[in-house]
């Protein structure tokens, strides 16, 4: 609760106010005593999870986080059976700083920053082999208000890169890569398969996919993309619902063929042309374009 302290191995940190809630836990704005820096302090009731995410950051602990552009860790603790881990308080995510003004568009010089901040930490996770796994709007934050410099967060389910293995269910769907969505083999681009997502979003004010399901993104990228190679739908484990074969050759099922073998309805609308299938994008903000 706001107001309580939290025992640490590097001090006591009074809780000052709450920044957000997940699955696993919360997190919150701290202050420590002696001193005048602010934190933020995740603290998760599963221990299991916290000790999966502080081994990653441990992984990650020789990176220099400001070159890299990857949060700073201080310490992790136990804390009445919670575990507690510190890091650099920053300012708002992408997601965020959308809410805070949606009135006018991201200008391209300050996404082409972004992204180069972005790879940058991409390639410096990439030289000790680990991938995010959750790259997104959410986990792209600022340093300071009214600055261009962010960093990448939240390494819950980052993982060593050679143990990601075929049908590891991974990323949300609006960032999910072809490769998990199909079941294929996978490695560090779904970073950069989700890192593209989150810059065209950026730039577009919404999702460039639709997803409410995976069969509407798969639908748009192959539109977009054109069909996989047989080669690729071959391998993949997950292709059922999605593609279909007439006469040995490789084509995306019908909306109706999906529903079929899944059960699930897709939203139909009627035209003076006929009858055609309609996509939605998932928006993220209210007013689609900001200026950062």
């Amino acid at each position: 609760m706001e107001g309580h302290y939290l025992v640490g191995n590097q001090g006591i940190y009074k809780i000052l106010e709450f920044l957000g809630e997940g699955s696993f836990g919360k997190v919150a704005k701290c202050s420590k005593l002696g001193s005048p820096e602010c934190y933020a302090i995740k603290i998760m009731n599963c221990s299991r999870e916290g000790q999966k995410e502080f081994k990653m950051m441990k992984l990650i602990k020789d990176l220099d986080p400001d070159e890299n552009h990857l949060i700073k860790m201080f310490e992790r603790f136990t804390f009445q059976g919670m575990t507690c881990i510190v890091f650099e308080l920053l300012d708002v995510s992408l997601i965020d700083s959308y809410k805070r003004d949606s009135s006018t568009r991201t200008h391209l010089c300050l996404i082409r920053v972004i992204a180069q901040q972005m790879l940058k930490a991409l390639k410096a996770l990439k030289g000790i082999g680990v991938t995010h796994c959750d790259i997104k709007l959410d986990n792209i934050m600022f340093a300071e208000r009214d600055s261009a410099n962010v960093k990448l967060i939240d390494f819950g389910l980052a993982v060593e890169t050679k143990k990601l293995s075929t049908g590891t269910e991974i990323q949300i769907t609006p960032f999910r890569a072809p490769e998990v969505i199909l079941g294929l083999p996978l490695d560090d681009s779904v970073d950069m398969w989700a890192l593209g997502v989150v810059l065209a979003s950026v730039y577009f004010g919404n999702y460039p996919f639709p997803c409410d399901t995976e069969y509407e993104t798969i639908r748009a990228m192959v539109q977009i993309f054109g069909l996989p190679e047989a080669e690729v739908l071959h391998k993949a484990k997950y292709k059922a619902p999605h593609f279909t074969r007439d006469n040995g050759h490789w084509r995306l099922c019908t909306p109706e063929e999906y529903t079929e073998s899944t059960g699930e309805q897709l939203q139909f609308s009627h035209n003076p042309t006929g009858k055609s299938w309609v996509t939605k994008k998932c928006t993220f903000v209210n007013n689609p374009l900001k200026k950062i």
